[in-house]
């Protein structure tokens, strides 16, 4: 179902995280299309793609102001692709990694708007691995592999409530460590779950 672009818009900038998931759903085989004309690898395309829909959350609260959206995102789409594409000629070619491009197009105020979804998630990962093992575990099953509360209780013979607690624990200790990158989490966690909703 094709929703209307202004009015999701709007909704996102209010922090709708619905609205969200359904321009992400709507328009990501276009951003996708897009990034794989220029970038043949899969999953460097499918990282790029994610790459641009998470800086779209990041910089939401602009979004009121942008009137006629598909030429904004096609520009957003052509700008942070010539950018994804001179760092991998740039590793490609000195064997360096670690260069953060700006987003290009949608400048911010904060540290968060000048990582990719790559070097976040890396952010996201390394404070996931801090976490005691079980809660980890329970973690990684809720929300890297988009199994339900009971689904892990059963599959880990825990009850509901003890995988209640473990997310909750973990989602607090998150949001702590990330602290320095106000809104990463919270974005990173959002396009994950459009991400599993796709496959």
């Amino acid at each position: 179902m094709a929703y209307n672009p202004r009015e999701l818009l709007i909704r996102i900038a209010e922090d709708d995280t619905k609205a969200f998931t359904q321009l992400f759903d709507q328009y990501w085989l276009q951003v996708f299309a897009h990034v794989r004309n220029y970038i043949k690898d899969r999953s460097q395309a499918e990282d790029l793609t994610q790459d641009i829909f998470f800086g779209i959350w990041l910089n939401r609260t602009k979004l009121a102001t942008v009137e006629d959206f598909e030429p904004w995102l096609h520009v957003v789409t052509r700008n942070r692709t010539i950018s994804g594409l001179r760092k991998l000629l740039k590793e490609s070619d000195n064997g360096i990694s670690g260069i953060v491009p700006e987003l290009a197009a949608m400048p911010g105020d904060t540290p968060v708007s000048q990582l990719d979804f790559k070097q976040s998630r890396e952010l996201l990962q390394q404070a996931i691995d801090q976490l005691p093992p079980r809660r980890r575990q329970v973690f990684q099953l809720s929300r890297q592999e988009g199994l339900t509360h009971q689904e892990i209780a059963e599959q880990l013979q825990i009850s509901k409530s003890t995988v209640n607690e473990h997310i909750t624990e973990a989602l607090s200790f998150l949001k702590s460590k990330l602290a320095a990158y106000p809104g990463l989490f919270s974005a990173l966690l959002l396009i994950s779950d459009c991400w599993l909703g796709r496959k």
